[in-house]
């Protein structure tokens, strides 16, 4: 006896996603986001951790993946909150697979990311070896003006969440995440327990999370709901807009 179609299969879309997942999606829903990340955050870290190869100037280069363990955090954090961005979602139709479209980003926030690091894009010669050599990616394209002035906005909006913190939250978020400390080292200055800084860390980062989301920054906020720490776009923005 064939076996019939079930009724699951006939309510998927083209990208393998249930049309309600694909709607939700497109709108930024929360419970969306977090099942888009738990179906593709996988295979985002295997091309970060594993590399890839790639072309720039007629020569064959190779990205030999990630060895830290806060670089690849901090890469694949990236990627999901540019594809989480309202504007990407909006325009993803659900016709194409999306760890492709993925991958592709992931690649781009390593070729951006790390365009001067020539040791993790040594140069592949015929023989197979691979050396040194400086990269210069010809094919990679900058930020949009719409993007740029998203971006000026979202920054805006991160200094007004600044605005509302007393001294001493300032203080921690200007040791870790302008100068680079570690928590350790940050409650070494601070005259607290690691523990300490850690707790404050978390609030912080609830207390930023529920401003962004009022906001209506949604794809800050859902990339940072899904990812354990504050990750690169908000310590990125909060180092630009306290320095």
């Amino acid at each position: 006896m064939p076996a019939s179609s079930s009724p699951a299969t006939e309510e998927l879309a083209p990208n393998g996603w249930s049309w309600g997942l694909l709607r939700d999606f497109r709108e930024g829903r929360t419970t969306a986001l977090h099942e888009v990340y738990q179906r593709h955050a996988k295979e985002v870290t295997a091309t970060l951790r594993y590399g890839f190869s790639f072309q720039a100037s007629g020569r064959h280069h190779r990205f030999v993946g990630y060895r830290s363990a806060f670089e690849l955090h901090d890469a694949l954090h990236e990627t999901f909150r540019r594809a989480f961005e309202p504007g990407s979602r909006e325009r993803y139709d659900g016709l194409r697979p999306y760890g492709p479209y993925l991958r592709a980003i992931a690649r781009n926030v390593v070729l951006r990311g790390f365009r001067s690091r020539e040791v993790q894009f040594p140069e592949v010669r015929e023989d197979g070896e691979a050396r040194g050599s400086e990269i210069e990616v010809v094919d990679e394209v900058g930020e949009t003006p719409e993007q740029e002035v998203g971006r000026a906005q979202v920054r805006a909006v991160v200094k007004r969440f600044l605005d509302t913190l007393g001294p001493d939250d300032r203080q921690l978020l200007e040791l870790r995440f302008v100068e680079g400390k570690s928590q350790r080292d940050a409650a070494d200055l601070l005259g607290l327990g690691r523990q300490q800084v850690r707790g404050r860390e978390a609030k912080l980062r609830q207390q930023m999370l529920r401003f962004l989301r009022k906001q209506g920054e949604e794809g800050l906020v859902a990339a940072g709901l899904v990812l354990p720490l504050l990750g690169v776009s908000l310590a990125e923005l909060l180092g630009e807009v306290l320095r």
